[in-house]
């Protein structure tokens, strides 16, 4: 029997010298069989060491994220912004990364074998042997 739990969080933002109330309302599902962070706002959170096997960060907004060490075996990102994340000795075995922007992260030591890199963005990305990738990579580092 696969169990669903669902947390919404809700962000109010106060601006100064004016009526400037804007809220913001992120869900994420997590099941028994991974988590599902799709279009989520996960910008900076720290998910080093995890095991996130399997996990769904479809086109979730994701910059500056730490997943160093991290299991992301079979997960995707299909269409998520991971810009100047760190991925550094991370288990990417079977990820997707199908039409990702990964400008500037770092892939250093990470296990790719079987990822998928159609269409991503890898513009300056620091590459599995500590290679910089150049100007305009897309689908592969350059």
């Amino acid at each position: 029997m696969k169990k669903t739990m669902l947390l919404i969080c809700t962000i109010l933002y106060v601006c100064s010298y004016s009526v400037c109330l804007a809220s913001e309302e992120y869900k994420m599902s997590v099941s028994a069989g991974g988590k599902n962070y799709a279009g989520a706002d996960l910008e900076g959170h720290d998910f080093s060491g995890q095991d996130l096997s399997g996990a769904n960060f479809s086109d979730a907004d994701m910059d500056e994220v730490n997943f160093s060490n991290a299991n992301l075996s079979g997960a995707t990102f299909e269409g998520a912004d991971v810009e100047n994340a760190n991925f550094m000795n991370a288990n990417l075995t079977n990820t997707n990364f199908k039409n990702a922007d990964l400008e500037e992260a770092n892939l250093k030591g990470a296990n790719i074998s079987g990822a998928v890199f159609k269409n991503t963005e890898l513009e300056y990305a620091i590459w599995t042997d500590g290679k910089t990738c150049g100007a305009g990579s897309v689908g592969s580092c350059w």
